[in-house]
């Protein structure tokens, strides 16, 4: 079922005006500047999931807006779950990777729900509250949580919700986050893991949502779409659950544990497999980051093989993400998995690019410093 974003209508009405010089190449000729009206385009997320922003019509001002001051995206793609009760921190923290047991009020952290069989089932970010737990999650993902919980809930003192129809997330991304003013509602800081940007997410009740969001215009706090964040997100080298790995994968597999799991806490569920995965062995395949040799992007999908030749060799994984990467002075940012006997660092990997082969060396995914 798609969940429609309370902000859809009122996004699709903004209009970004764009002003550039007359394009006039005569000798001597006055400069003049043209103004255009820029509209919003969206894009679908995940099947049955919801409708979200892809761009005002700049997404090199998004960017700018992003990586200098701040920027606002509606996060209508993702789910809210709360958990009430006296045990409900013993509860999320026994079926998650995460050590959430000690959180304080306000906290926010990233962690992995996964199965008995050490399955990722979902990435959350889980934040405590004064009477509550919130799980922010993929919107695509949320009944999938709450029927994994309600099997394991016997005798425990804890209450599920489903409030992803009622509630909404607002982002404000960007270095300047923290300095918007009179942000009276609920919110949390986005773990610098999450998008690879600093940020914070405003919980809105689904009626006082448009009223919030015009309140951040009225602050010149410029909108932002996915494919500027998702641009900063792959320049970050910043993984993310549904795009660059699933519910196929293992933990060990997303290169991001050191973010979502504690190998010091107590039990939960899958841990044997995390466990020993993290003492005796290595997964059969895992992220990594590729660097370019050259200018060609290659796109989501494409197949990685370990020589370059003419029918030779053979395939050992593919591109989850890429961009340009601005940062880079226009490198090409990449993550791609590959089988764990390609990933070591320096490897040197090759891509398809239709019908030819470039070259790529590969690289570690490292974990993210949080600013000072």
């Amino acid at each position: 079922m798609t969940i429609p974003s309370p902000l859809h209508d009122c996004i699709a009405k903004y209009e970004l005006k764009w002003s550039k010089p007359e394009a006039d190449s005569r000798v001597g000729a006055s400069t003049g500047y043209m103004e255009e009206q820029l509209l919003c385009e969206f894009l679908p997320w995940g099947d049955g999931g919801c409708s979200i922003l892809a761009s005002t019509g700049s997404v090199e001002l998004e960017y700018a807006a992003i990586r200098k001051k701040v920027g606002v995206f509606d996060a209508g793609n993702r789910g809210t779950i709360y958990l009430l009760g006296s045990e409900r921190l013993p509860f999320i923290d026994r079926m998650t990777t995460q050590k959430l047991t000690d959180m304080k009020v306000g906290e926010s952290r990233l962690a992995f729900i996964i199965d008995r069989k050490g399955r990722i089932v979902s990435d959350i970010i889980v934040v405590c509250e004064d009477n509550q737990i919130l799980i922010d999650c993929d919107v695509t993902t949320t009944q999938t949580i709450i029927d994994h919980f309600e099997k394991y809930i016997v005798t425990d003192d804890v209450i599920v919700q489903n409030k992803t129809k009622e509630k909404h997330r607002i982002w404000l991304l960007g270095p300047c986050a923290n300095d918007v003013d009179g942000l009276k509602h609920a919110q949390f800081t986005l773990p610098l893991e999450f998008l690879g940007e600093q940020g914070i997410a405003i919980v809105v009740d689904q009626g006082e949502a448009e009223q919030v969001w015009y309140s951040l215009i009225e602050q010149q706090v410029r909108p932002v779409g996915w494919n500027a964040l998702n641009m900063i997100r792959v320049e970050e080298l910043t993984p993310m659950f549904r795009i660059d790995f699933d519910n196929a994968n293992l933990p060990h597999e997303t290169s991001v544990c050191d973010s979502r799991v504690r190998f010091d806490k107590g039990c939960y569920l899958g841990q044997e497999v995390v466990a020993r995965m993290e003492s005796l062995g290595r997964p059969k395949q895992q992220l990594v980051s590729l660097e370019i040799v050259g200018d060609a992007l290659p796109v989501a999908g494409t197949q990685i093989w370990d020589q370059q030749s003419n029918g030779e060799g053979k395939a050992i994984g593919v591109v989850t993400s890429s961009a340009m990467s601005p940062m880079r002075g226009g490198d090409i940012a990449v993550i791609a998995m590959v089988k764990s006997a390609y990933s070591a660092e320096k490897t040197q990997v090759f891509p398809w690019i239709g019908s030819e082969q470039i070259e790529a060396v590969v690289q570690p995914l490292s974990p993210k410093e949080e600013p000072a």
